[in-house]
């Protein structure tokens, strides 16, 4: 047996390699998120875990799945469809909207997936001045022909993660010319 065969072994019989697992990818985490974001997006305590700062302690080594979401069609109605590109990518952002505030209209030739962080995220739309609102924890498929906008009409911060499913030199968003929509 190899020496790295035997500290698996060792761990699996302990029960501590999903620990020391959980442990790493939590630390990696805290490394690689904006200051805060962990530990304000970590999952709700399970049973055999415990989670404190940005740091996760596994007691047993039980791994749950937690559903955030399941969609085939936008927040609109439209049918979730991919790219068909020889350069698919993906690339997310945080998008922070501060109290009161508004974005830019727009609309997304790519899919867009959005899990709020924190506050409530209010999405406008420009053609009936519709509005739906998405709090801390939930996630949605972002209309993507349909103007809309994102509104904080909260008196804390609102802090959401945008993915998209696009393709290499495809833009993610697109806004409207000047003068239209009521952009300057």
């Amino acid at each position: 047996m190899s020496s790295s065969e035997d500290v698996r072994s060792r761990y699996t019989r302990r029960g501590l390699l999903g620990t020391t697992l959980s442990v790493a990818a939590a630390g990696a985490a805290s490394l690689l998120l904006p200051d805060g974001l962990a530990a304000k997006s970590q999952p709700p305590q399970s049973e055999g875990r415990t989670y404190s700062g940005n740091n996760a302690v596994a007691t047993r080594t039980k791994s749950d799945l937690l559903p955030v979401s399941k969609s085939s069609t936008t927040i609109v109605g439209e049918p979730l469809a991919y790219p068909s590109t020889p350069n698919p990518e993906i690339s997310s952002y945080i998008v922070p909207i501060a109290p009161a505030a508004t974005t830019q209209w727009m609309i997304h030739p790519v899919p867009a997936y959005l899990y709020v962080l924190e506050g409530i995220l209010t999405v406008e739309f420009a053609e009936d001045g519709s509005r739906q609102s998405f709090s801390a924890g939930k996630a949605f498929l972002q209309a993507r022909s349909q103007w809309h906008r994102g509104r904080n009409d909260g008196t804390e911060p609102v802090r959401f993660l945008a993915v998209f499913a696009g393709a290499k030199d495809v833009p993610n968003v697109l806004h409207p010319p000047s003068g239209v929509l009521g952009q300057s």
